[in-house]
């Protein structure tokens, strides 16, 4: 099989060919149909040898010991790391894997199995309270879903932070009040003015940016507090995953939105490298496995761009 990888500690990842996992006992043996890339993948790709990729769907091709027969065939979201490869190992029980309903496409199940939990969970931890007021640095996906989060389940009064034009939209688009944009704003003043000078009661930082770090501590009240939005194990995000695919099939959010480019998976390396560059106006790129080979020609497309 092909999986994105590194072949060496230090070298760029690429494609390499590796076996195809045997599921071993709890296991299943997932066939990806379809994978997201985000900027976590590049921070974590020396410590993760095995594979990238931690956001994917699929379809169950083969169990291990253990494992009800009936697995087979099922259409599954999927969380951990090595999910860009066209074969990998999952365990059967557990929050990282859920068995995905007909009304989802893969294409919105992607959101679930990763950017949307771990917003949630930022907002989770961050923990405003009702009618408070959140300021979340950065629009990206995981900030779009902190943004979801803290504005539609918790009731707080939402603050984006975010210098490109899309993701403003989406932001606005996705339950923030108002957008606050570094490049023409001092970020901490309007903080303070939006907030009447009492500052804002919690801040999110899904960025990096150093920039963004002392415009939220300017920009706290006295008692405000900030969390960092960060991959949790898959073992602590079910209750989220489960809550995203609701959220997803009621109509609520359209994740698919978020997604900027769509490659197959021969090209997986060359979507790699353009995120990892930051390149203007690319949020998050979908990565198309191939189809089996008995699948007959002309099959729908599941994903849009």
């Amino acid at each position: 099989m092909k999986a994105f990888a590194l072949r060496r500690a230090g070298e760029p990842p690429a494609v390499l060919d590796r076996p195809v996992p045997e599921p071993g006992p709890g296991e299943v043996l997932v066939r990806t149909t379809a994978a997201l890339i985000c900027a976590w993948d590049g921070h974590i790709a020396n410590a993760a040898p095995g594979g990238l990729g931690h956001e994917a769907v699929g379809v169950v091709e083969e169990v291990g010991p253990g494992v009800c027969p009936s697995y087979v065939g099922r259409r599954v979201g999927v969380e951990g790391h090595g999910r860009l490869a066209e074969f990998f190992r999952a365990p059967s029980a557990g929050a990282g894997l859920i068995a995905l309903p007909d009304t989802i496409s893969d294409h919105q199940a992607l959101y679930a199995a990763g950017a949307l939990p771990t917003g949630f969970a930022a907002a989770e931890e961050s923990g405003p309270p009702p009618g408070g007021s959140v300021v979340v640095f950065g629009q990206g996906a995981v900030g779009l879903g902190a943004t979801i989060a803290a504005g539609r389940l918790r009731g707080a009064r939402v603050i984006a932070v975010e210098p490109e034009m899309k993701r403003q939209r989406l932001a606005l688009r996705f339950g923030a009040d108002v957008v606050i944009d570094p490049a023409y704003e001092d970020t901490a003043e309007r903080i303070m003015e939006l907030t009447g000078g009492a500052g804002a009661d919690r801040a999110i930082m899904a960025t990096a940016e150093p920039a963004a770090a002392r415009a939220a501590r300017g920009g706290l009240s006295e008692s405000g507090k900030i969390t960092y939005a960060r991959c949790r194990p898959p073992q602590s995000s079910g209750a989220r995953l489960a809550r995203a695919l609701h959220l997803i099939g009621d109509g609520l959010v359209d994740p698919t939105v978020i997604t900027t480019h769509e490659f197959p998976f021969d090209r997986v390396g060359e979507a790699f490298g353009r995120l990892a560059a930051k390149e203007p106006g690319m949020i998050k790129p979908v990565i198309l496995f191939p189809r089996p080979s008995p699948s007959p020609a002309g099959d729908h497309k599941e994903i849009r761009a």
